[in-house]
């Protein structure tokens, strides 16, 4: 038998029993469950500052200017957060689809349907010609990359963001996190819940507030940049890689 025969009698039970243990998918779901609660989060955050900002914004606390003041410095993070949440909402679309299509390719039917190719392939490898096994060979190649191809880029991506950057959007999180709590308490002080506090005071928090913008800006932008790239850019990144290395093997099976 020709190298090609031996790959295929070999690596059809071992594909098989992969497809059949779930094993890949599991793994797939359980950081995209992890991406997908952690991106909600950030979303929640952002829309929360964004009602903060609309509540600070319509405050009047017995002078005219503090109103002038609040708009003039915090419109720049409503209109930041309005952008912000709508490229979230792509990529939260972008993760929750790679999930549902992980469902798909992990079904019961796509196992049946590559254990039928493996064993085609098998029997074409033993008891058929170098043509008909060289074509057993594409169809169940072609079925390997539609089962695994997702699970693999998605833990391709996952390896990515655990080890360059879960940790910085850790930091850029826990900014954006400080922003919404400083907006919180600002907005405590202006619809009056804490008593005895004055128009200045409100006045040098807003102040204060409107210093931390240019970082609140950049741990946001930050933010979005890696969700993008985790969630958008990589898995396309990878699944390109994916389909280059199919062509190149179609090829190579003539």
């Amino acid at each position: 038998m020709t190298r090609l025969q031996w790959l295929l009698i070999l690596a059809v039970p071992v594909l098989c029993a992969v497809g059949w243990s779930g094993v890949l998918d599991r793994l797939s779901t359980e950081y995209l469950d992890a991406a997908l609660l952690g991106s909600g989060a950030v979303y929640a955050t952002a829309r929360g500052i964004n009602a903060l900002v609309s509540v600070l914004q319509g405050t009047e606390v017995n002078a005219f200017l503090l109103t002038f003041t609040v708009g003039e410095l915090l419109d720049p993070v409503n209109d930041l957060v309005e952008r912000f949440s709508a490229v979230m909402m792509v990529a939260l679309g972008a993760l929750a689809l790679q999930k549902i299509l992980l469902v798909v390719v992990s079904h019961v039917s796509f196992n049946i349907l590559l254990t039928a190719l493996g064993v085609l392939g098998m029997l074409a490898a033993v008891w058929g010609t170098r043509r008909q096994a060289a074509i057993a060979a594409r169809l169940f190649l072609v079925m390997v990359v539609l089962r695994f191809a997702l699970a693999l880029v998605v833990l391709a991506n996952s390896w990515v963001d655990t080890v360059f950057l879960k940790d910085n959007e850790a930091v850029q999180y826990q900014a954006v996190q400080g922003f919404h709590g400083e907006l919180n308490e600002a907005s405590t002080l202006a619809d009056g819940s804490a008593r005895g506090a004055s128009a200045l005071d409100i006045r040098q928090r807003i102040a204060a507030l409107g210093d931390q913008v240019s970082d609140f800006a950049a741990s946001l932008i930050n933010l979005l940049m890696s969700l993008v790239l985790k969630s958008i850019l990589l898995p396309l990144g990878f699944f390109y890689l994916a389909l280059a290395l199919l062509r190149r093997l179609l090829n190579f099976l003539g």
